[in-house]
């Protein structure tokens, strides 16, 4: 008889949207209206000092590259050579400072808003230390003053707010330079996921044996002789011998781990322990091999992050206070 699965994860937790109603702190309004000398000068200006700022930064890159070559001085470019792109004004910023008004700046924030959103909640706020156990996950990001001048944190606000977003007003103070938005998102939705000890999936399925190789094993064979030996062989039970093996160091040393550093705790005190496990130690097996093994010893598949089985398999914990 199949030895018992995993027990059940935690409940799903509840998840409501949007975020509570925001409370605006000073410095809320609209910031204080360049003047148009300067605005003009930093216009025709910016084509002299750009193209010898990116002239500067590369030859410090040059400099940089020739001292760690000559004498391993590990020396890099200073911070902030290339931001050169912060400093340039664009025709329509132009036009949108002169003016000064509320309704020229919304469609011009709010674009930018769009990108940097869609940018930070594929990419933000998938850090282990920054996911609680319920998986809700906090996507953050920020939009510097120039960009909204005219609109003040307020008006961020309400355009954000169309999107889901919220200005973090915990973060937010009189005369800052920049805007700190947040977005919490509910844990993917897992949809077919195989039993760990159901029928094996077969090859070319999700969660199956990956595609057989030649090339890229033989050419990485000296970087990794056991696992590119592994591929070559392409035996499931090699395989899950090595996952055993494999699993249970990793594990081992991550149950190790100070909790209190690497993880965030819910109400209670818990944390979700997380690993996440390479193809290259599953392909030929297939990533349904890594839940059965992982099961075996206690862990299970990561409800936070969406399923990859041909990339990555991210199994959790739990662990108590």
């Amino acid at each position: 008889m199949s030895p018992p699965g995993p027990g059940p994860g935690p409940a799903a937790p509840s998840f409501t949207e949007p975020p509570p109603p925001p409370r605006p702190g000073p410095g809320a309004g609209p910031a204080p209206r360049r003047s148009r000398t300067g605005l003009v000068a930093q216009f025709v200006l910016q084509f002299v000092y750009l193209p010898l700022w990116v002239l500067v930064a590369v030859g410090l890159v040059v400099l940089a590259i020739w001292l760690d070559g000559a004498g391993n001085a590990n020396v890099g470019p200073p911070p902030g050579v290339f931001s050169f792109s912060k400093a340039a004004l664009s025709w329509r910023r132009l036009r949108i400072e002169w003016r000064g008004r509320a309704e020229d700046w919304a469609p011009f924030t709010e674009e930018l808003l769009r990108g940097r959103f869609a940018k930070a909640e594929e990419n933000s706020g998938w850090a282990p230390a920054l996911l609680p156990p319920s998986g809700v996950r906090r996507a953050t990001t920020q939009l510097p003053l120039r960009h909204y001048r005219g609109l003040g944190a307020g008006g961020v606000e309400q355009l954000a707010r169309r999107h889901g977003w919220s200005v973090d007003w915990t973060r937010h103070r009189a005369g800052t330079e920049k805007v700190h938005l947040f977005r919490l998102l509910p844990p993917p939705v897992h949809t077919g996921v195989p039993d760990p000890y159901g029928p094996p999936v077969p090859p070319g399925a999700p969660w199956g044996p990956l595609p057989a190789r030649l090339a890229m094993p033989l050419l990485t064979f000296v970087f990794l002789p056991r696992l590119r030996t592994l591929e070559l062989r392409r035996d499931p039970e090699a395989y899950a011998a090595h996952l055993r093996r494999y699993l249970a160091k990793r594990f081992a040393t991550e149950l190790a781990r100070d909790r209190r550093a690497h993880y965030t705790a819910d109400d209670d005190g818990r944390i979700l322990r997380r690993v996440a496990v390479s193809s290259r130690h599953y392909r030929a097996a297939g990533a349904q091999a890594v839940l059965r093994v992982a099961a075996e010893q206690g862990w299970r598949l990561d409800h936070s992050y969406r399923t990859e089985p041909e990339r990555t398999v991210r199994l959790c914990r739990p662990d108590g206070p």
